[in-house]
């Protein structure tokens, strides 16, 4: 377990997180994952799912779901529940997850994200990554009825760590 510097502590989820997975995606996506998809991601050994928690709850209000193969990694997703939005966690979460894959030889990380969560876009641009592509009309229609572009982005692990 580690604590961020907000006083949220961090640790690797299990199977017991599910539920509690499950519903904060659920309100943090439109297209939610159930617990069935999260005991999916933890029984996949490439698969690492971090939590944020304070102190005494059991359900994370926060978590972060990566994806490593090999020397790469992925971001898959990324969600902070709603009252615990700018206070750092989401940049906590990532911090831990990328000096982990560092010590683990990882050289890239990759993630696509909504180009209208301007949030979310500019977390990734302050930690370090860069756009390198975008994907048209990815994501469903939301209330404008307009399918959402993603924006490809790249963190390059080798120097960060140089």
């Amino acid at each position: 377990m580690r604590v961020l510097e907000n006083g949220y502590t961090v640790k690797d989820l299990s199977l017991e997180n599910i539920t509690g997975l499950a519903k904060l995606h659920s309100t943090s996506f439109a297209r939610s994952w159930g617990a069935h998809d999260f005991a999916l991601f933890l029984q996949d050994r490439r698969m690492k799912i971090l939590g944020a928690f304070q102190t005494g709850e059991h359900d994370p209000l926060a978590f972060l779901l990566v994806r490593q193969v090999e020397d790469e990694a992925e971001v898959i997703s990324l969600a902070v529940g709603r009252r615990h939005r700018r206070r750092g966690i989401g940049e906590g979460l990532l911090d831990i997850a990328i000096d982990d894959l560092c010590e683990q030889g990882v050289k890239e990380v990759h993630l696509e994200v909504d180009e209208q969560n301007s949030a979310a876009v500019e977390l990734y641009k302050n930690i370090g990554f860069e756009v390198v592509g975008e994907r048209r009309a990815y994501y469903p229609a939301g209330p404008s009825k307009k399918r959402a572009n993603a924006l490809i982005m790249t963190l390059d692990l080798v120097e960060v760590d140089a």
